[in-house]
């Protein structure tokens, strides 16, 4: 068995420096198209706050493991889009960008991450502007405030991480749930996730939370309210426990291995991990269950990964509601050239829901600086599929498409 500490395995406080990020591993969501100035302001006085506030709390002298990024304790992403061209279809992709082409602030995220000894606190908010659908975030996405409008609560929560192998959160966090949700949308190969994702899945809730490594397994499990509003009401809509299992049988491999450094010691090593996450509960409808497959192959400089989701919903009893049946599948091969400076992807994906399918095909590439904290991003998606969702989908297939230019900052 390959030991906790093996050279490339993450540290035993999962910092936020390389591919993993949150408890459960990262956040995702959208940015800001027309930020009404008062959250302009808030998001500014949040990122100096972050930036000013002296070193309150400590780092744990005693875990020389754990890596800080130079800007610890901000964390902060800020994604501009060039929108090249989009034609949106919501049943395809409700989270796509609106049609037309425009410039658009994509994603403002600021927030503090501090450690207390073996406690740690995340506190993380994010901005989006409209979607395709008109709204700033997705069908299913949680954290959202009372308040509402474009501003969203990602990571809120408390840890303890006692080990490498135990660490336990409690309040929102990522819902440990497909691979393409663990990824954080400052390490997307892509520039978006495909569209069964956002139709179909959640990405956070609030609850409690535990995982760990154990070396060649790593386990994720959440007992979580299905309520996507941070509110006096959490488990009035019900709940949904996830659970999430990676066996990373030859080496680590990670959340994104397109991002690990030169010198990994692994390079030269054929890797692979495999992966099963499993869902029961309340998402847009209760007794849902949701299995979802997930591989990911990594060799020098090849990366490919892949998913498949199966939903489906439980009437009364054993008895299955013919019209809940969902799927999707993407499979994303990529490159990493010149040193780690440039990664290129295509991605090929599917989505059915009851008699109507959707196919889509797209690439990407992402440019990092010699301070890789700057990345340009650029990409393209076609799609066809139907144009409105619900039983009378079948036989109206429409195109819908987008290419967007992104600029990512990152404390990451």
């Amino acid at each position: 068995m390959r030991r906790a500490g093996s050279p490339g395995r993450a540290p035993a406080r999962l910092p936020r420096k390389g591919p993993s990020k949150g408890p459960l591993n990262p956040p995702r969501t959208r940015g800001v198209g027309r930020s009404p100035p008062a959250l302009t302001r808030f998001l500014a006085a949040g990122a100096l706050v972050a930036l000013s506030w002296p070193g309150r709390w400590a780092l744990a002298a005693s875990d020389p493991d754990t890596e800080r990024p130079s800007t610890y304790p901000l964390v902060l992403l800020v994604q501009g889009d060039a929108v090249v061209a989009s034609k949106p279809a919501a049943a395809q992709d409700p989270d796509g960008p609106p049609a037309g082409a425009a410039l658009r602030l994509r994603r403002v995220r600021v927030g503090d991450d501090v450690w207390m000894g073996e406690f740690h606190l995340r506190a993380l908010f994010e901005a989006q502007p409209d979607d395709a659908t008109g709204e700033p975030f997705g069908p299913l996405a949680g954290g959202r405030l009372p308040i509402g409008g474009p501003l969203r609560a990602a990571d809120l929560y408390l840890g303890w991480a006692p080990s490498r192998a135990f660490h336990a959160e409690a309040g929102s966090v990522r819902v440990p749930f497909s691979l393409s949700r663990q990824v954080d949308e400052g390490d997307l190969r892509m520039l978006e996730r495909p569209g069964f994702i956002d139709a179909f899945l959640p990405d956070y809730r609030t609850g409690l939370a535990i995982g760990g490594d154990l070396g060649e397994l790593l386990y994720r499990a959440a007992i979580l309210s299905a309520d996507q509003t941070l509110d006096g009401h959490l488990f009035g809509k019900g709940m949904l426990a996830a659970a999430r299992l990676t066996a990373e049988p030859l080496g680590p491999v990670g959340l994104a291995p397109w991002r690990r450094a030169p010198a990994d010691p692994w390079y030269d090593w054929f890797r692979f991990a495999a992966s099963l996450s499993v869902l029961y509960g309340t998402l847009a409808e209760p007794r849902t269950i949701a299995i979802d497959p997930d591989f990911q192959v990594q060799w020098r400089r090849l990366v490919v990964t892949g998913e498949y989701l199966f939903v489906v919903r439980y009437r009364q009893g054993v008895t299955i509601d013919p019209a809940s049946y969902r799927q999707g599948a993407a499979i994303e091969p990529g490159v990493t050239l010149l040193d780690r400076r440039l990664d290129l992807v295509v991605r090929g994906d599917w989505e059915r829901a009851l008699a109507a399918s959707s196919w889509g095909v797209g690439g990407g590439l992402t440019a990092y600086a010699p301070d890789p904290r700057l990345r340009l991003g650029a990409g393209f998606e076609w799609r066809r599929g139907p144009e409105f969702g619900g039983a009378d989908a079948s036989g109206t297939d429409v195109g819908s498409y987008w290419a967007i230019v992104r600029i990512t900052v990152t404390t990451d």
